[in-house]
């Protein structure tokens, strides 16, 4: 049932873009099944077999493209990575508030959960993993909320707190809708929620 609907989900989506590669290239093909596979079966339920096998091409063609699976999927996880961050960063000011980083944040999660299921749902359900073989992940736009957060609790707009904690807190009101909506769950675009989200959050702000 999880498969039909990250199918139906993704149904739609040009095979032929990449994350990392150019349009219409093999690896770009590559890239795109192995989003649709690992969505589907996790990394861990994937095996180059099957993604090359998606593609229509031989294993080893598959290797001159990528070292290992775990490459492939490092990759893309960095480039969606910096994707987001470029997108909350490009909307947000240091100095404009609170709810300006939330905005810049919500919108960018929601308009790539929008424009592109796939590699959102490769992005959100494989993030704690990658980030904790990398060491790193890169840049997070997490971190960007937690330092608002905290900026925002010694110029007292908001109640002292942990702001690891309470950033985690208020990301949780976008990130479950997201998972909900991968899962079926929910039919409208995340990005028709945007103002309703940007509320809830500041709401969590102002009161946990």
């Amino acid at each position: 049932m999880t498969g039909m609907l990250l199918d139906n989900l993704f149904e739609g989506s040009d095979a032929n873009i990449g994350v990392t590669a150019k349009t219409g290239t093999t690896k770009a093909r590559i890239e795109r099944a192995a989003l649709r596979l690992f969505a589907r079966h996790g990394m861990d339920g994937v095996s180059i077999k099957q993604i090359a096998g998606a593609c229509d091409i031989s294993d080893g063609a598959m290797y001159r493209h990528f070292k290992s699976k775990d490459d492939l999927a490092r990759l893309m996880f960095e480039a969606i990575h910096a994707r987001l961050l470029d997108m909350v960063a490009s909307h947000t000011d240091a100095e404009g508030g609170l709810e300006n980083t939330i905005t810049a944040m919500v919108s960018a999660y929601c308009n790539l959960a929008d424009a592109d299921p796939a590699q959102f749902a490769f992005h959100l359900t494989h993030r704690n993993y990658l980030i904790a073989q990398s060491g790193d992940g890169g840049s997070d736009p997490s971190n960007v909320m937690t330092a608002q957060v905290a900026r925002a609790m010694q110029r007292g707009e908001i109640p002292e707190g942990n702001p690891e904690l309470v950033s985690a807190m208020a990301l949780g009101v976008v990130m479950q809708p997201a998972e909900y909506r991968i899962f079926g769950r929910i039919d409208e675009p995340m990005s028709a929620h945007i103002p309703q989200f940007v509320r809830a959050i500041m709401a969590v702000l102002k009161t946990a």
